[in-house]
């Protein structure tokens, strides 16, 4: 997706100060040196005193990118945008994907959803949750360091003792 084009001392700090992946078959360019800009591709050209908004950008575009998820029901198979998940929960070893008001099997397991999805604003909230955060509608504090979240949905999902920190530090709160 991207290809970092600048000086061979300056390759790999910037790569990790950008979180950056770079892949032979690319569509961006992110360069400090607008002679480095390719013609058929996508250029961003910076500076160095800007890092932190290529580095905002960056998220932007690599959130920004549909991912499909394929499930099924009783209507049949169907490919859906991750984004129109509320959340992923297993139950009786099976994996649900809930929609605003239908829920679809997936036959992935749960940790490669989360890996799947890793990028985009899903968290694991229980050993066997993984929620948008997009489609919370409220956070409720629950009993024993526990939250309630209500989703956009109604639905009622809760986050474990063990997630609580990981979840608070993603939100920010």
């Amino acid at each position: 997706m991207f290809k970092l084009k600048v000086n061979r001392e300056e390759h790999k700090e910037l790569k990790e100060r950008l979180n950056l992946t770079e892949s032979m078959i690319y569509d961006y360019v992110l360069t400090n040196d607008k002679l480095e800009a390719e013609d058929d591709k996508v250029n961003i050209v910076f500076n160095q005193a800007h890092l932190e908004k290529v580095t905002k950008l960056l998220d932007l575009i690599v959130k920004g990118e549909d991912i499909y998820v394929i499930g099924h029901n009783q209507f049949g198979q169907k490919s859906v945008e991750a984004r129109n998940f509320y959340y992923f929960s297993v139950k009786e070893d099976l994996v649900f994907g809930i929609l605003n008001n239908t829920e679809m099997i997936i036959d992935i397991k749960m940790y490669e959803i989360e890996e799947l999805l890793k990028n985009k604003d899903f968290i694991r909230v229980s050993k066997n949750t993984v929620v948008n955060i997009g489609k919370i509608d409220y956070i409720k504090p629950a009993l024993n360091s526990k939250l309630d979240l209500l989703m956009k949905n109604g639905d009622v999902v809760e986050v474990n003792r063990g997630y609580y920190k990981v979840f608070k530090e993603a939100l920010k709160l």
